[in-house]
Parts: C-alpha cells; structure tokens; sequence
C-alpha cells in the first residue's frame, strides 16, 4: 500500500482532510488496520473509518466490527487511567511530594473533543518532586520493634518513597532506578513509572542544562491542575519537554506515528495559547495557567538549541507536516486548525476564528506584540541564548506566518525529516516492530549493547553530538546505578 494513502487516512481521522484520494481494496484496509497497530493508533484511526462511512466509503464488515471491539477497550482504559492519575496525585501529594502526569494521560487532554478517549494510553508517567525542597520522612528497617524514620531530600526523596510502597505492600522485589525514573508498584494493573527527572541528553553538558530548565519549570507545571484531578505540563513546557522525548527515544530505539501525533496537538495546544493571551501582555510576557509565561517560537528554538536538538526540531516539523498536513490543511478553516473550535482543555478559552484571521493578515503586527517584546527582555536563565542570531530567527518567524503554519518552531528541514521519517515507518511504536539486527537486539546484554552502538551509530551524521556521547553515557549510567539502587 502507498505509505501516503495511510497519512492521508491519518489526515481524515483527526479533520485535517475530507476523504481520501481513491477507495480502498479489501487488503489495503487490512494494511492500514496494521499499519496503524503497529503505531498504536488504532483507536485514533477508527475515527477516520466512521467519517469515511458517513460518505459512503465502507471498511470491509469483519474489520470494522473487531475495530469496533478494540477501540471500546481503549476508551474504557482511558477512563479508568484518568481515575487512577487522580488517585496517584492525592496519594502522592498526601505523603509530601508535588506531582504531574507526563505524556500519556496529559497528553490526552490536548486531543480534540471526542479523539481524546480513543488516544492509546501504555503506563502513567508521573514527574514527582518534594514540595518547596523540603525533605520527607521514610520508614526504614532497623530489625527492632519500633518503626525508625530517615528524612530524605531531592531525587533520592522520591527514590525512598517508591521503595517504601514496595514494602508497605509486602512485596519481595525492589524497584531498580535508572537515571531519571523508577517503577512504582502497579496500580489496578497499570504500570506506574516515577519521574525525578522528565528525561535526559546523553552529552553531559547539554544534560545539565537541561536538568537545570526543567528544575526551574516543575513547580509551575506541577500546579497546572485539570478538572481531572491531576497536574499536567504547562503549553510551552510541554513543547520543549515532549520534543526532548522524542529525541531521547529516537537513540533509546525508536519512535513512532503515536508520539508524533502527540507532538502535532502539543503544538496546537501552544499555539492556542499564543492565540488566547495575545492582549495580556505584562511587561512583554503572556500569561498561561497560572501567570506562567507563554514562550514564543523563537524562545523555544532557542531553549532546544541549547540543548543541541536544533536540527531534530526542524525534522520533526518535516514529519508533521508530512504526515498530519500535507496539501490539504488550507482547503478551508475548519480543516486547517479543527482544534480551534472543538478543543475544550482547562485554562484554553476558544479560540476566535474571526479574530485569528484578522492577525494572520497582519504579519506584521503579530511580529511587533510577539517577537520584538519578547526578545528585549528574555529571562537568560529560562531561555538560553541561541546558537544562531537573533535577526535570523526573526526572518525564520516572518516565514512561518507566510506558510501559514503558525504551530511551526522552525522552517522544517526536508533531509533530515526524511531520514526521521524512514526511521519512524521501519519500526514503529518506540522501534518495536524494527526487524534490523533482531537477534543483536534480544541476544543478552552484550549483543543488546552491540545493537544499540549500530543504531545510535546510523544517527551519527545527523546528531554527531549526541551520538558520540551515547557510548560514555551508557558506562556513566551503569556506575550511577550501582551506586544508587
């Protein structure tokens, strides 16, 4: 089957496209309902099948009804990982730590109304933090008859909480920490993995950076509160964070059209804040959530290329484009941003067409509220300066406005979106489906480490950083995990 029928299928089934560009044979139905396994998007994609039946373009009636089947249990999932975010929070939040949902179940809020609760959800990601730095107490063993309490702090405060759970509930086994997560016990069955840190860079100097921006974001994201009960990323937080993600899941083993989906309503969520508190400025900052600034494009490039994803950035704006747009996004207005009128996510008031309109017209004057207030006075410490000049990043927003695609960070790079692409096609959800070098990669330890050192070094003429470092950060993290389980 044509890989671009199946975007375009994709297209239909989030509103960007209408129908598709010839019918479908019985075994292209098929590859489509595999394709879209494969990318856990089989819910998402089901959308695509009722609006293309409304038009009298008819998925072949076993397909459907086992499609059906499997979309009602990915709906009822949702619901019950929703109520178990709540619950996670509540606990957590009793015992001394501040929380937030990371992917996943945050992820779907940014959906639009009705696509959200077919969105596949895997575990729950939570990024937990002690409040205001103040240490916790945590019941230790000691051998006698009285309980003994140690107060930890920092990362290791929640490395000591998760642990404590295990013996609260009586289990034989502990928990084994990596670099910026544990496994919390199962929770009605899901998996509950804990986050100290939201994610990494495999170059150390990028890595602190980074640790650093996201240390001075968490207790803004951490009060982000939905009407679900749990706290969620703040917009542009979320822009940087998941693009971070997605780069380090890109040399971990792979990612897929799921997370790059994610991405795309990510994008739309911010840019719909940009929309919603352009008339809010105080002292040439926006206001989002609680009073937290709204970062623009080119603050947000400016972040990510301190932390060396620059040219990744401008690949995944390929992909999306690619896949989730193509030639079809400007057929009319409620086809180019359907999200505008149907989203309905907490702290995001609807957005007027009219009025987004009038602004696209006047390029001009968006540049002079947005870019130039913003760049006279940027907080250094939030948005660290750029590898390129300042004036050219401006030239690059002006081109943006043209295009029309004002959800864009940056001019997508065709190269480099190809490759990332090609990557995403040949493996699948997180590189699950990649059948290049399968016995390397489930042989043991050894041959799993050659198999990663092959993949990581496919990458190195794109991400020569990154890719380098890989190697030596692989040995660092095996002692950081002896010293630290």
């Amino acid at each position: 089957m044509e890989v671009g029928l199946f975007f375009e299928f994709l297209q239909v089934a989030i509103g960007n496209r209408e129908s598709l560009s010839r019918e479908l044979s019985d075994n292209e139905w098929q590859d489509i309902f595999r394709l879209l396994k494969e990318h856990a998007l089989l819910g998402v994609g089901f959308t695509a099948v009722e609006r293309l039946h409304a038009k009298g373009v008819v998925c072949p009636a076993q397909l459907r009804m086992q499609w059906y089947a499997l979309v009602v249990q990915i709906e009822k999932r949702n619901v019950q990982l929703n109520a178990i975010c709540k619950r996670v929070t509540e606990q957590y939040e009793h015992d001394g730590l501040s929380t937030c949902i990371l992917k996943g179940q945050g992820n779907l809020l940014n959906y639009p109304n009705g696509l959200g609760a077919r969105r596949q959800s895997g575990d729950i990601d939570v990024w937990a933090s002690t409040i205001n730095d103040c240490g916790i107490p945590i019941a230790v063993e000691t051998g006698k008859n009285i309980v003994e309490h140690i107060e930890y702090h920092g990362h290791r405060a929640v490395r000591e909480y998760v642990k404590m759970q295990y013996r609260m509930q009586g289990l034989n086994t502990m928990p084994k920490a990596c670099y910026h997560h544990i496994d919390a016990p199962d929770m009605d069955g899901i998996e509950v993995e804990v986050h100290y840190r939201p994610t990494f860079c495999r170059s150390f100097i990028r890595n602190n950076r980074m640790q650093k921006w996201f240390a001075a974001h968490a207790s803004e994201c951490m009060s982000n509160r939905t009407s679900e009960g749990f706290a969620v990323p703040t917009a542009s937080f979320n822009v940087v964070y998941q693009m971070a993600h997605l780069f380090e899941h890109y040399f971990e083993g792979g990612i897929g059209l799921r997370q790059m989906m994610d991405y795309y309503f990510t994008l739309q969520v911010w840019q719909k804040e940009i929309m919603n508190c352009k008339h809010t400025q105080s002292q040439g900052m926006w206001s989002e959530g609680l009073g937290t600034p709204v970062m623009s494009a080119t603050e947000i490039m400016a972040v990510l290329r301190s932390f060396g994803m620059g040219k990744f950035a401008a690949a995944v704006m390929w992909v999306l484009n690619e896949v989730f747009v193509g030639e079809h996004e400007n057929d009319n207005e409620n086809e180019k941003n359907p999200q505008m009128t149907q989203m309905d996510t907490d702290g995001c008031p609807q957005a007027d067409g009219d009025e987004w309109s009038e602004i696209s017209r006047n390029g001009q004057e968006l540049k002079e509220i947005y870019i130039y207030p913003r760049m006279t006075q940027m907080d250094t410490d939030r948005c660290p300066q750029a590898d390129l000049e300042g004036e050219q990043l401006l030239i690059n927003d002006e081109r943006l406005m043209i295009n029309d695609c004002p959800w864009l960070l940056c001019e997508p790079n065709e190269v480099e979106g190809k490759r990332l692409l090609a990557e995403i096609m040949q493996g699948g959800n997180f590189g699950q489906y990649d059948t290049r070098d399968a016995s390397l990669k489930k042989g043991g330890m050894m041959k799993h480490g050659l198999w990663k050192l092959k993949r990581v070094m496919r990458l190195v003429s794109s991400y020569p950083e990154e890719a380098l470092w890989e190697p030596v950060f692989r040995v660092y993290h095996l002692g950081w995990r002896i010293v630290h389980q």
